[in-house]
């Protein structure tokens, strides 16, 4: 029942990060920034998902690279109070596409993170939703849908910058 309430009040919101790279495609948004003055440039694509009610973020999705050289790497990222041990499962329509650890949390949430192989990219682009799976503690599973739609124009946009 849980997973249904949650489910059922979540609304798909891409975050407005404060940059002049701010793009949206689809439900997802491009944000580029130079962390040291003469750094490079480090860009993100990205998916927040809120709950309806507060409008809190309940669900980070994204993905990024150090730099040119470097694999892509998925973070996602769940709220605090989830059952640490579970882990998260990722899901791209009814495929079970990969279980990770929980790297760290912090006043933001949970992480886990996964590089991004070509048969997952493939997925991403040519799907439509995902959907992130992590427990409660009392082990109940809470289901968080996201979708896919614009994914593909936004990666080609990070693997080009």
């Amino acid at each position: 029942m849980a997973a249904a309430l949650l489910a059922a009040g979540v609304g798909t919101v891409a975050a407005q990060t404060p940059s002049e790279a701010n793009k949206k495609f689809g439900n997802w948004a491009y944000a580029c920034r130079t962390l040291k003055e003469d750094g490079p440039k480090r860009c993100v694509l990205f998916q927040n998902i809120l709950w309806w009610k507060s409008g809190k973020r309940i669900l980070n999705v994204s993905v990024a690279r150090r730099s040119k050289d470097k694999p892509f790497v998925a973070a996602i990222t769940a709220p605090l109070g989830i059952l640490l041990p579970a882990g998260l499962v990722l899901h791209v329509d009814e495929k079970e596409l990969v279980r990770l650890p929980l790297r760290f949390c912090n006043v933001n949430g949970c992480q886990g993170q996964f590089p991004i192989n070509a048969s997952m990219q493939k997925l991403f682009m040519d799907r439509e939703k995902g959907r992130v799976v992590f427990r409660q503690p009392n082990g109940r599973p809470l289901r968080v849908e996201f979708s896919l739609k614009g994914f593909a124009e936004g990666f080609t946009k990070l693997s080009a910058d």
